[in-house]
């Protein structure tokens, strides 16, 4: 008696997409996509790069997205494709573009709604600026700066970065100091905090109230992106790139718009960074 054939998932799952009609299914065309790149083989590296960007040109998806990022991933590594940094470049930065332009705005964005209508319940009927004054940082009294500044003095972080802020924005009550931010943005990227990184590179990298000085920049940047920053790796790239240093920079855009990709995932409430099933 013949031994029953057990396929992999992945096997089973490509036979699927192969039998079936699923021409008009993004996801569908995407998945088998990945799959024929999984393969290795070099017929299939080649299908799968024109699947992808027949997806990454066609009319909008989030697929189109994730394959814009294949696309990238494919011409930096040559697979299906003569590698070309300045390619996988293109084909990253389009990804990302393609997140802030259509991803977050034409699809459920539950964080970001939640966010909006918190905004709205707390500012409506009232001074805007006044009441976002106090959304950010409450009110600002005499006693409660003691209290803030002792226990940013002492190393608190949280207390840092409110500092660093409040100096930055100013309020009705605490006028804008940029020499106190920057103390206070330096404290608190000393004490680990990935926003004052930030806060540090850019002003360092621009020259925003401090001399210019691009290393520093780039070396605040670049302790951001170890630490998690998802926008760091793009100032990194951005560069490297003008440097014409493309391996270099290839790898940076890469981790950017991955970076990217796992906050439009968060922020559209899409778990193990799995995307729904999508129509044109």
């Amino acid at each position: 008696m013949d031994e029953p054939i057990t396929l992999s998932p992945e096997f089973s799952h490509l036979l699927d997409l192969l039998r079936g009609d699923r021409s008009g299914d993004p996801t569908a065309q995407y998945d088998l996509a990945a799959l024929l790149l999984k393969n290795g083989a070099p017929e299939n590296r080649k299908k799968a790069v024109a699947r992808f960007r027949e997806l990454a040109r066609g009319t909008y998806t989030t697929s189109q997205t994730n394959a814009q990022f294949m696309l990238g991933w494919c011409y930096e590594n040559g697979f299906g494709v003569s590698k070309s940094y300045p390619s996988a470049i293109r084909w990253y930065k389009n990804a990302v573009n393609n997140i802030g332009r259509n991803d977050l705005t034409r699809n459920p964005d539950p964080v970001g709604e939640r966010a909006y209508k918190r905004l709205t319940e707390l500012t409506e009927g009232r001074d805007f600026d006044e009441a976002l004054d106090e959304i950010l940082f409450d009110k600002t009294t005499d006693e409660s700066m003691d209290c803030v500044t002792d226990a940013a003095e002492a190393g608190d972080v949280e207390s840092q970065e409110y500092l660093m802020d409040l100096y930055s924005l100013g309020t009705k009550d605490v006028p804008e100091d940029k020499e106190k931010a920057l103390y206070w943005a330096q404290k608190a990227a000393e004490n680990g905090s990935v926003k004052a990184m930030e806060f540090l590179a850019n002003a360092c990298y621009t020259g925003s109230n401090v001399p210019k000085n691009v290393p520093l920049g780039l070396y605040w940047f670049e302790k951001a992106s170890q630490n998690g920053s998802k926008d760091a790796p793009g100032a990194i790239a951005g560069y490297l790139n003008a440097q014409k240093r493309y391996k270099e920079a290839v790898a940076w855009y890469r981790v950017y718009a991955e970076r990217k990709i796992e906050y439009r995932n968060w922020r559209l409430g899409w778990k193990n960074g799995k995307t729904r099933k999508e129509t044109d």
